[in-house]
């Protein structure tokens, strides 16, 4: 029996520990030491791995058991993929290209259906680009964020899990809210007229779509030009409950801030008492969102400089988040280039080691994937994984290395065996061997909630012809 590339967190893996200047002694001292090393391998191992068991009813030959799939969810920001049913109008590479770049390191992607672009005038819904002569597309600055429809055919095309943004943002009209409800004025008019966005995009998705950011950045905007109604946040997720299946998962998704409010004021800090009441209150609250945005120069370079984010504050505010009983994701980032390539590689690698090692943590997405489509007050910053033309960054190869090779199980046998004991990551499983001169391939899930032991037969089982 041989394993291959089943754990490596080796600084050597990723060639970032050899690069250049770029990376501040401080900062290596941070996050290179024993302590914190340790922290990370040991929590990834104890949170992100199993023991499995699989078991045949007869002896297969050259066994090979692969992971398919991680069950942690790595995503981008779908909505800005370069993909077919776009005004801007790519080639068939293009596509093929960055839908190959996008797979091989994510699973999942988050689909804005903001109120502004699914309604830009009142009671024309607007899901894709069919019928853009007929409707004002002034409402739109940034044309490279696609449509509701346009980015969910991406993921479904794709094999992403998608996941919905958002219900309710209390910004102004430039973000969220379309200009004729904010004309409205009336707050039980916006309410009712929220309300109906919410039933619009819970008709068109409900099934496809299973996890929602339902309102965002509620703490850190609380009066940013859109007109709010009494008690909405608590408000959307009722709605929201109401309308969408129960096994759907709901979010609450707040700005960077959240990091700095919890590490500085702990439980009194605003997101937490926030997040603590809708709980208390019997909101249909099933995550905490963490966005992790550095939009200066100036706070990454703090970063850099380890004055801010250092792996222990990460922590703390991880597991004070954790204590409100709910799966953490990290919803968005953005680590610009401003200092280098080599930096912005070297803290995506670092964060998202700690990251994936929290028991809390259930998903990482990072915001724009490719430069040059972030919205125009963020495209300076090149928080990019990928170029403009496609070319992969520094920080593109280190997350390739992390997810799809050092966070991999291959499994093989070169005997004839009837049993498979491995140590792996949760997730789906390809699963391929001979028995009596034939090929053949079955899939297993190994989640972390599902059994560790599963039984195949040698020759699958064909259930439409023992049923039909």
């Amino acid at each position: 029996m041989g394993k291959t590339a089943i754990f490596l967190c080796a600084c050597a893996a990723s060639g970032l520990c050899a690069a250049g200047g770029q990376i501040p002694q401080k900062m290596r001292d941070l996050w290179e030491n024993p302590v914190t090393e340790a922290r990370i391998e040991t929590g990834i191992r104890a949170n992100r791995m199993g023991e499995f068991y699989l078991d045949f009813d007869k002896p297969v030959e050259d066994l090979k058991i692969r992971l398919a799939r991680h069950e942690f969810l790595f995503g981008a920001y779908a909505s800005r993929s370069v993909a077919d049913g776009q005004p801007v109008k790519y080639s068939r590479e293009q596509i093929d290209k960055y839908a190959d770049l996008y797979k091989r390191i994510f699973n999942y992607g988050t689909v804005a259906t903001v109120w502004r672009r699914v309604e830009p005038q009142e009671g024309k819904l607007r899901w894709d680009y069919s019928n853009d002569e007929n409707i004002d597309l002034s409402y739109t600055s940034n044309p490279t964020v696609m449509q509701s429809d346009t980015a969910l055919a991406f993921c479904e095309k794709n094999g992403i899990t998608p996941k919905g943004h958002t219900f309710a943002w209390p910004i102004s009209v430039a973000h969220f809210m379309p200009a004729w409800a904010l004309d409205l004025k009336d707050p039980k008019l916006v309410e009712a007229a929220a309300n109906r966005n919410i039933r619009n995009i819970a008709e068109r998705y409900r099934g496809r779509i299973k996890i929602w950011d339902v309102v965002n950045e509620a703490a850190d905007y609380i009066n940013d030009g859109a007109i709010l109604y009494d008690d909405y946040v608590f408000k959307t997720f009722k709605e929201a409950e109401r309308l969408l299946p129960p096994d759907d998962v709901f979010l609450i998704n707040e700005t960077t801030a959240a990091w700095y409010q919890y590490i500085k004021n702990g439980e009194t800090g605003r997101f937490y008492m926030l997040a603590k009441s809708l709980i208390d209150r019997g909101a249909k609250l099933d995550g905490i969102g963490l966005q992790f945005h550095f939009f200066s120069d100036k706070a990454f370079g703090d970063v850099l400089d380890g004055k801010t984010f250092t792996p222990r504050d990460m922590a703390k505010a991880l597991d004070g988040y954790a204590k409100l009983g709910r799966p953490i994701h990290v919803t968005e980032i953005t680590i610009p280039t401003s200092r280098g390539e080599e930096a912005q590689a070297y803290f995506a690698r670092q964060a998202y080691r700690l990251f994936f090692s929290h028991p809390a943590v259930e998903a990482i997405t990072w915001w724009n994937m490719r430069d040059g489509q972030a919205a125009s007050n963020e495209a300076h910053l090149m928080g990019g994984l990928i170029k403009d033309d496609l070319t992969p960054k520094a920080s593109y190869r280190a997350l390739e290395q992390l997810i799809a090779k050092d966070w991999q199980t291959n499994v093989s046998y070169d005997k004839p065996t009837k049993s498979a004991h491995f140590e792996g990551f949760y997730g789906m499983y390809d699963v391929s061997y001979k028995f009596e001169g034939k090929e053949y391939r079955q899939k297993v899930w190994f989640g972390k909630k599902s059994p560790r032991g599963q039984k195949l037969g040698a020759v699958p089982i064909d259930w439409r012809k023992r049923f039909y």
